[in-house]
């Protein structure tokens, strides 16, 4: 890949930062979080100027095709037909967009010359001086985890999990320079937050091709800026989260792009759009490979069904008899063998709420306990921190 990076100056190092410095990081965190979560239309303009520092800063003329597409598997795939890629976009990936979406990208995007070198960041060696490093790299950690939790990593994952492999690559080997979008996004943002962030301090100002990269970064989703061509990307117009700040939506897609392309995700895990949104049986649920996805998936359906619907309908076995519930009268306690759902040596319980509900019905539901205990009153009484003799002696609980 060609580095296109203009050179910093390398001037004596800064002064520790201030107090007043210091205080300026969590703003500067929020700002780029938000960024890298943001919903709602690209402000193009904005963004097509800051490319065009980006590339004037670096030395180059700006580009002269600037495409814009409808969301990062689009974009991918743009990128991936301007490297010369054009025949290894994987039918799964085509398969992600709506027709209309395929069309506009064979459209807009020219297949030659191909093309392969990024203009790519570079912020010397600042966060290693041991005055500013730290602040840096925890500026840089907090934005990474954050888009990543909420956005970043399921889009990096679903792009690469239908994107042309190393192995194809082969056939051209003078692509595979382009980096694929799981390990682009994130380190940009990472990297533009530092930025920002030594702006601000009055610590370094940033060129013409920095304050290009900042621009672009707060006005556009993903991008690839390449030798005379540039793909950006829209921003999503749907974006949810769980009280964790994981992707999550429990009926429909969890990120929506204005193109048509989706992801579902339940608590932070990407699933099967049908999964989420059509109700499918048990049996489907407790068979999908990913462990991840069938765990979710069953912990879905027991929020709709109820526990005791889905140990019936998957077929797991018991583990012991049933026993009263020394700390809730009138109510059972069992206990099943889950292994084959976590692939770990794990029991699940099965208990009724001491409470009664408003509708006069009584919530069931299910705990995890190590795979040795073989006795429901013992799991009921581990789940506590209790032995099973102190279980017995309980009173009612709630």
């Amino acid at each position: 890949m060609a580095d296109l990076r203009p050179a910093h100056g390398h001037g004596p190092p800064p002064p520790a930062p201030t107090a007043e410095q210091q205080a300026l990081l969590p703003s500067v965190r929020d700002e780029w979080v938000g960024h890298g979560l943001a919903v709602g239309p690209a402000d193009r303009a904005a963004a097509e100027a800051g490319v065009q520092d980006v590339y004037l800063g670096a030395g180059r003329q700006p580009p002269e095709h600037v495409i814009w597409l409808g969301s990062p598997m689009a974009g991918s795939i743009g990128a991936d037909i301007r490297a010369g890629r054009l025949s290894l976009v994987t039918r799964r990936a085509w398969r992600t967009l709506p027709e209309p979406t395929v069309d506009t990208i064979v459209e807009r995007v020219p297949e030659d010359p191909p093309e392969t070198d990024l203009i790519m960041l570079d912020l010397d060696n600042l966060e290693r001086d041991p005055r500013w490093g730290g602040l840096l790299g925890r500026l840089g950690l907090d934005v990474t985890a954050a888009v990543e939790t909420g956005l970043g990593k399921a889009v990096g994952a679903a792009v690469d999990q239908v994107a042309p492999t190393w192995q194809d690559a082969e056939q051209l080997p003078e692509v595979a320079a382009l980096p694929r979008l799981g390990a682009f996004r994130p380190r940009m943002l990472r990297q533009l937050a530092q930025l920002a962030f030594l702006a601000q301090c009055g610590v370094r100002e940033p060129d013409r091709h920095s304050r290009g990269l900042l621009q672009v970064g707060r006005s556009a989703g993903e991008w690839w800026p390449m030798r005379n061509s540039v793909i950006l990307t829209e921003r999503p117009t749907e974006l949810h989260h769980d009280a964790e700040g994981r992707l999550h939506h429990p009926s429909g897609p969890a990120v929506r792009y204005p193109d048509g392309w989706c992801l579902w995700a339940w608590h932070g895990v990407t699933m099967p759009r049908e999964i989420i949104e059509d109700g499918v049986p048990i049996s489907r649920a407790v068979s999908l490979r990913n462990s991840e996805q069938r765990r979710c998936a069953v912990e879905m359906l027991a929020g709709r069904a109820g526990w005791r619907q889905v140990v019936s309908e998957a077929g797991w076995p018991r583990v012991g008899q049933e026993a009263p519930d020394p700390g809730n009268p009138g109510q059972v306690l069992s206990l099943w063998c889950v292994e084959a759902l976590y692939d770990d040596h794990l029991h699940l319980l099965l208990m009724t709420n001491g409470t009664v509900e408003r509708d006069g019905t009584r919530r069931e539901f299910g705990e995890l306990v190590p795979g040795w205990i073989r006795d429901p009153v013992q799991a009921a009484a581990w789940q506590i921190g209790l032995t099973p003799r102190q279980y017995r002696e309980t009173v009612r609980r709630t």
